[in-house]
C-alpha cells in the first residue's frame, strides 16, 4: 500500500466543494419554497404558466406544489371505473 497523504491544497479544494454543494442545497430548497410560496399567493396561476417563467418543467412545479401542499387549480376529472357502491353477492 503507497503512502499517499493529500496536500494541504487537495484538502482546501476538497472541502471548498463539499461547502459549495452544501450552499447549493440550500439555496434550492430557498427557490423551492419560494415557488410554492408564489404559487400559493397566486391562486389562478397554473403550474405551466410558472413553469414556462422557470427553468424548470411543468411536471416539477406540480412536485413543488404538491411537497407543500399547495392546493390544486382545480378538481380531478378522472374517476374509477370501479362501481363504488357493493352489493351482498
Amino acid at each position: 500500500m503507497s503512502e499517499y497523504t493529500p496536500s494541504d491544497k487537495v484538502v482546501a479544494g476538497v472541502a471548498a466543494v463539499e461547502a459549495a454543494e452544501e450552499a447549493l442545497k440550500q439555496r434550492r430548497q430557498e427557490l423551492r419554497e419560494a415557488v410554492a410560496a408564489d404559487l400559493l399567493a397566486n391562486p389562478e396561476v397554473t403550474n405551466k404558466v410558472v413553469a414556462d417563467k422557470l427553468p424548470f418543467t411543468e411536471e416539477y412545479v406540480r412536485k413543488i406544489a404538491r411537497d407543500f401542499d399547495v392546493p390544486r387549480k382545480r378538481q380531478p376529472t378522472v374517476r374509477s371505473i370501479k362501481n363504488t357502491k357493493r352489493t351482498g353477492r
